[in-house]
């Protein structure tokens, strides 16, 4: 992949986190630099959803420091790292199964809207003339994801792959400078995955974000990523472009076992 400058957007220094005496991650650091396209990966309980809880500030680590935009960041939660452009899926879906497509997303514009509960609930003057506009940029996502035939379907309805994509187009509407993605093709087929593929790269072409990513299928991973990652028992054991990774004697012993 190309396209990454050499900004670092965020720096993520020398983090521990423990629950309890257990660590889930010890000792970590490593960057993100504007527009790359950089994957976290290792096997089962590596500690990776635990370091994407870390720098959307869901965990708070007992030690190290995360610094943002050139800003080192204090304890922080979710809602305030969304307003500060760090939107997020998750590993398991996380959507309103009851609402449709159009609405799941148009949640991602929430903290875009200026007008109070008063003016959104009456839906007349400046409040309808915002909404009308936050469905416009919506709709565009859907067009984005080639989703217009579901726009209207409640996502619990919808087979899970879709479900995935809509969650991710409740992320793009939250017009994020880093987007971070757990697990954005589990569950997929190979056309699925596919499609899953090339929205990322275009979300970073097309639309300037940064992506990090935890995702399972290597091949995946190497073919879309600018840098890989490799968390092993909370710690790091490689960091370097794909090539390189992938060649490692250790993250081939982590994947397929020392005597491999």
């Amino acid at each position: 992949m190309t396209g990454a400058s050499d900004e670092i957007l965020l720096d993520v220094e020398n983090v521990s986190l423990s629950f309890g005496g257990v660590r889930a991650i010890t000792d970590v650091s490593f960057d993100i630099r504007r527009g790359e396209i950089r994957a976290i990966i290792g096997p089962n309980g590596a500690g990776k959803t635990s370091m994407l809880n870390v720098i959307n500030g869901f965990y708070h680590p007992q030690e190290g420091r995360i610094t943002y935009r050139g800003r080192t960041r204090a304890r922080m939660k979710p809602h305030e790292a969304a307003r500060q452009g760090v939107a997020r899926t998750f590993q398991n879906v996380a959507l309103f199964k009851g609402m449709t497509t159009l609405d799941n997303i148009m949640t991602g514009r929430s903290l875009r809207m200026k007008r109070g509960l008063f003016w959104q609930a009456l839906r007349h003057g400046p409040a309808l003339a915002e909404e009308i506009e936050h469905r416009r940029v919506c709709e565009e996502i859907i067009d984005f994801l080639e989703i217009e035939h579901i726009r209207r379907t409640p996502v619990g309805a919808l087979p899970y792959g879709l479900q995935k994509r809509v969650e991710l187009g409740r992320a793009l509407a939250m017009e994020p400078e880093l987007l971070l993605l757990d697990e954005p093709m589990a569950g997929m087929n190979l056309e699925e995955k596919e499609d899953m593929s090339r929205f990322i790269v275009e979300a970073k072409l097309q639309r300037g974000m940064t992506v990090a990513l935890i995702e399972h299928d290597i091949g995946v991973v190497m073919d879309l990523s600018d840098r890989v990652l490799v968390l092993e028992y909370g710690r790091r054991i490689a960091d370097d472009v794909p090539d390189v990774v992938k060649a490692d004697p250790k993250v081939i012993d982590a994947y397929l076992g020392v005597g491999h």
